[in-house]
Formats: structure tokens, C-alpha cells, sequence
């Protein structure tokens, strides 16, 4: 795949286009290795036995995976709303349950904090319905951009021998969106006709977004991708994966060892007699030169032939050691120092931890989420595009679930004392209450207004009847 994927530059390069950053490319891939839980560079590694080399294999909690995974069900869960006005909101749900975005979105979140960008292209398919693809860093290859943002851009990915390229190119604010197949042929790439999707379109909306986290990129300071989330935290979890792999050896290590001289692990001659009554000799090895119980040291009296040791096993040792590298880690990675807990040889998330306005979680989330919402807003203008043929103006609101640090029972209780004794009214109340934006609390209490009944007075009898 990421040969095949370098070939995507190859075929821009021909057709005139320059892919920014084509060396950032390795912290990309590097970053999926980190993702994948292993690493042959840091996982794969050799002991010494006093006779040989051994390939050994060292035990990864897999953290990079599972930090990933936190910040996207933090940032999106079924608590988040997307919201426009009351005409076209059933319409918007059902383009995104088409497009099973609740899930689909999730993951490519996930893989865009793990591998530091990934992103949305919208498109017509073959029945004129709008459809989503979710792209993850590899595929995106970024052509034009300004002031960080990319303008510019083509998207590629590879399906058995054919390379297929999705370029969106700006120009006086109109996008033109190119469709093109490449096919390996005698281990060139030959162009392809398309036929299920339009070979050329053009947009006055924008038909792809980026996702990266909202952190400043401090590997490259002018590339238009963003960077892993657990980039500069690789140190602590490296320290994550020796201290875990080191509390799951104590148990095969603690146990009783023998150091032997040199040439105790040699051979010697055994005498047997064959089905003919021939005597035969053979070689066979003393001890099992693949066993890391013997130590092989040099000696010659008889009395150092083996030597015995029970170790004493260190576990609550290695525990709390690696508890303090989970906190190092969850910390660079933005969650808090105390973002995970290990316990009866599992990481659990804390669900006790306090999450204030103040603290670093908290605002770390409201970081990220003012880039989220410009990607989801700029999502459903695009969808809501395909849709209508006509750009969508109205207002769309991003509600984030915010139930981490609001007390949602207490809002509603502040709200109603308030509304009570004048201090709001009843369309801030479903501002602070619902989350609504001002235009939709004013719709609304329209709304309602019209479903309650109204009071209906009788004339008073004439005086004296």
C-alpha cells in the first residue's frame, strides 16, 4: 500500500501538479506503525544468553491506539447535534444515516488524531445521491496552500492494480473536481476511462475538509498536515511499553535461574547401538541452547559447574512505575495526567477524574472542537449542496457534548430560577437549556405558542341583567 500509494506523486508530478511536503510522508507512516502497536525498530529486539543472541518480542499495551480512540469519543459521541432549520433537519439526518456517519465518522477521527490528518470529500454517485468519503493521511496529497489551510487538493487510493485520483483545484472561488483512473499495466500506469462517475465537475462550495487536531506542528513548521496526537509523548510511551514488558517477564525471569560454565552448553558423545548390533555414536547438546533460564558464564573449577538463583519478584514495583509513565503519557498527550488507570493488568479510563473549566482536559476540548466545527459546518453545506443544487445559507449549529463538565440537571435548575424571576426569558432559556441558537429558540417558542391552546374569556352579563 504505501508503495503503490508513491506512485500517486509520480502520476501529479506528470500531470503538472506539485505535492507540498512529500517527505512528511515517513512521520505519516511511522505514526501507523505507532497506531498498529508494534514498531520492528523498538518491539523487535535480541537478548544475550552468555551463547547466543535470542530474538526476542517486547509487549506493547498499544496506548498510541488507545489515545486516539479517547479524544475521538470525547470530541464525538451520540451526544453531539448537528442542526439547521426546521424544513430541512430531516433531510440532513437522513443523508448522514445514508452515509452511516455516527460510526464511519468516529473512526476516521480517530485515525486523523492518530496519523495527524485525514478528511471529508463529498460527492454525487451514480443515482444522484450525496455520498461521503472518509480519507485517512496517506491518501491525501496536498497541492496549494494558504496560511496553513489547504486550498488546494488530490485525494488517491489504490484498489488492486488501479490508482484512483480525486483533484479539487480553486480558481476565483469555483471548484473543479477531476475523477481519473490510472490501471498498471507492464508496470506502468495507463489513464483509464471513467465511467461510473463524472470525469470533470465544478462547485461553489468547498467538496472536501480536513480533520487534524488543533495543535501547532512542531515537526514541520510550514506543511499544511497536522501532527499526531501522541507524537511528542513517543518517549513516554516507549517507557509504557518496557515497564509493561518488563512486570509480564518478572514472572518468567523471577523464576529460579541457573548459571552453568561455557562448556556445559556444548555437546557430548552418546553410544548406541543400532538394529544391526553396530555400535553408533552421536552428538547430542547438554542443555537446550534456546532456553534463557541458563546463563552461560566461563569457568573452570568444578564447584562453579552450576550456580542457582531465586530472584525475588518485583510487581508492585513495576506497577507503580508504570502508572507514573501512563500519567506522563496521558498528560503530553493533551488528556491530563490522569487521564488512565492500571489496574488487575488492564487500562481503564478514569471515570472519577474531575474535569473543571480550568483544567487542561477541558480546554484542550474546546481547542479541538473550534477546528471540528468548522469541518462538520463546512460538511453539511457541501451535502446539503449536492442535494439542493443551491448553496445552503442558513444557519448550522454544532452542539459538542458537554455533559464531561456541565452538570446538566443543575443548568436546568439555574435556568428555571432565573426565567421565574425575570432575570432571562424564555428564549434564552432554550439557548442555556437545549443548546438552540438564538433563531432556532425564536422558532421554537413560535412553535409552541401555536400548540397552546388559547384562553377564551366570556363577555361579562351588562350591569343589571
Amino acid at each position: 500500500m504505501e508503495h503503490e500509494l508513491e506512485n500517486v506523486k509520480v502520476i501529479l508530478n506528470d500531470l503538472g501538479y506539485e505535492v507540498i511536503s512529500p517527505d512528511y510522508y515517513e512521520n505519516i507512516y511511522n505514526w501507523i506503525n505507532w497506531y498498529k502497536g508494534e514498531l520492528d525498530s523498538f518491539h523487535k529486539y535480541r537478548m544475550y544468553n552468555g551463547f547466543q543472541f535470542i530474538d526476542k518480542k517486547r509487549a506493547s499495551l498499544k496506548m498510541p491506539k488507545r489515545v486516539s480512540e479517547e479524544w475521538s469519543s470525547l470530541l464525538y459521541n451520540d451526544k453531539v447535534c448537528i442542526t439547521v432549520d426546521e424544513k430541512n433537519q430531516s433531510f440532513l439526518d437522513e443523508m448522514l444515516v445514508n452515509n452511516k456517519f455516527d460510526y464511519k465518522f468516529s473512526e476516521v477521527l480517530e485515525k486523523s488524531f492518530a496519523l495527524g490528518t485525514g478528511a471529508l470529500v463529498e460527492y454525487k454517485d451514480i443515482n444522484g445521491k450525496a455520498k461521503i468519503d472518509y480519507i485517512i493521511a496517506p491518501m491525501i496529497f496536498p497541492l496549494r496552500q494558504e496560511n496553513g489551510e489547504i486550498i488546494d487538493c488530490a485525494f488517491g487510493s489504490v484498489k488492486g492494480d488501479s490508482i484512483y485520483l480525486n483533484i479539487h483545484t480553486e480558481n476565483s472561488g469555483i471548484y473543479t473536481i477531476q475523477n481519473k483512473i490510472y490501471k498498471k499495466i507492464n508496470n506502468e500506469y495507463t489513464e483509464q476511462a471513467v465511467d461510473d462517475m463524472e470525469e470533470s465537475c465544478s462547485s461553489s462550495v468547498k467538496m472536501f475538509q480536513i480533520i487534524k487536531p488543533n495543535i501547532a506542528n512542531n515537526i514541520d513548521l510550514f506543511t499544511p498536515f497536522g501532527i499526531s496526537v501522541f507524537e511528542n509523548a513517543l518517549d513516554q510511551n516507549k517507557a509504557i511499553d518496557m515497564t509493561y514488558d518488563s512486570l509480564k517477564n518478572e514472572f518468567d525471569l523471577g523464576k529460579k535461574r541457573l548459571f552453568l560454565r561455557s562448556e556445559t552448553l556444548t555437546s557430548k558423545i552418546v553410544v548406541s547401538v543400532d538394529e544391526n548390533g553396530n555400535s553408533v555414536s552421536s552428538e547430542v547438546p547438554i542443555f537446550d541452547r534456546e532456553q534463557t533460564e541458563f546463563f552461560a558464564l566461563p569457568g573452570e573449577k568444578e564447584d562453579d559447574l552450576i550456580t542457582e538463583i531465586n530472584p525475588q519478584l518485583r510487581i508492585t514495583e513495576h506497577i507503580d512505575g508504570l502508572q507514573t509513565e501512563l500519567n506522563l503519557f496521558s498528560d503530553s498527550c493533551g488528556l491530563g495526567p490522569d487521564r488512565f488507570i492500571f489496574k488487575d493488568g488492564t487500562v481503564y479510563t478514569n471515570s472519577t477524574q474531575v474535569i473543571s473549566t480550568q483544567s487542561k482536559l477541558y480546554k484542550n476540548i474546546v481547542n479541538h472542537e473550534k477546528l471540528l466545527r468548522y469541518t462538520l459546518v463546512e460538511m453539511v453545506r457541501a451535502l446539503m449542496f449536492i442535494a439542493k443544487g443551491s448553496e445552503y445559507k442558513d444557519d448550522i449549529t454544532i452542539n459538542f457534548d458537554d455533559s464531561i463538565i456541565e452538570d446538566s440537571k443543575e443548568t436546568r435548575t439555574q435556568a428555571i430560577l432565573e426565567l421565574n424571576n425575570g432575570l432571562i426569558d424564555d428564549i434564552q432559556y432554550y439557548i442555556d437549556v437545549y443548546k438552540m441558537s438564538e433563531k432556532q429558540a425564536t422558532e421554537f417558542r413560535e412553535k409552541i405558542k401555536k400548540r397552546t391552546p388559547q384562553e377564551i374569556v366570556e363577555d361579562e352579563p351588562p350591569t343589571g341583567a
